[in-house]
């Protein structure tokens, strides 16, 4: 059976509440069971890259100007202007002219993300653009390994010795940038997901749940009528008889 995702899920590996969770939860839950994407483990490493890369869940668009994405061949960043244009967005931050473009083929409209670019920012859009990117790189097998896994991955020339996590971090961003927060939002994440019931939230922070005491089966709650007619058919109450006039005054 499918994890389903709630605001409460995102709010607790983010340690904050944003207006932009409950839109996400909404095509989460749509579009990544059609991926796959549907055991805790896997949604623990999905929800942390994306929480990183959209700073808690609070923007779908990259702070920067995208200036320095210009000329960048390797994102087919061919044209004047195509670094700002084609700067990241949705919730892995897709960059590039070339990779905005394939997204629209997959889509079925070529040009679809090229001539409206804005159209990842929407919540719809922003997640199913990371699910292409998670299909596409395997990243749900890298997830399903355990985490003291030692995986191979070249990098500059180098090849590394990684965990799971430092894989699929170095796979969303190119690198290592963020590759501490990443690994904090996954364990949060791990304790998040794996939980019987999420935490909930009271006044935009997250509460810690309650458990309720456990009554003794032995014990029979009585009623306030049952007290009543004990106390009016006990001797106690029939030896006193002027006390009890004197209450009712």
């Amino acid at each position: 059976m499918s994890l389903t995702i709630t605001v409460e899920h995102l709010a607790a590996i983010a340690g904050r509440t944003t207006t932009l969770m409950p839109d996400l939860v909404e095509w989460l839950n749509r579009l990544c069971p059609l991926y796959e994407i549907d055991l805790p483990q896997e949604y623990c490493h999905f929800l942390a890259q994306a929480c990183h890369e959209t700073d808690h869940f609070k923007t779908l668009r990259e702070y920067a100007s995208g200036n320095a994405y210009e000329g960048r061949e390797d994102l087919g960043n061919t044209q004047p202007g195509d670094g700002v244009r084609f700067k990241g967005r949705g919730i892995f931050q897709t960059t590039g002219r070339a990779n905005y473009l394939e997204l629209g083929i997959k889509k079925g409209r070529r040009d679809m993300f090229v001539d409206s670019p804005e159209l990842l920012e929407q919540p719809e859009y922003a997640v199913w653009s990371a699910c292409e990117y998670w299909k596409t790189r395997g990243l749900n097998d890298i997830a399903n390994h355990a985490d003291s896994d030692v995986l191979k991955k070249k990098y500059k020339g180098a090849v590394l010795d990684l965990s799971p996590v430092e894989y699929i971090s170095y796979r969303v961003n190119g690198g290592n940038r963020g590759l501490d927060e990443r690994k904090k939002f996954y364990s949060i994440a791990q304790r998040v997901l794996t939980e019987p019931a999420a935490p909930r939230l009271v006044r935009g922070r997250v509460a810690v749940r309650k458990r309720a005491k456990k009554r003794n089966p032995s014990m029979k709650r009585t009623s306030t009528r049952s007290r009543r007619k004990l106390v009016k058919t006990s001797p106690a109450s029939k030896a006193k008889p002027a006390r009890a006039s004197h209450r009712k005054r």
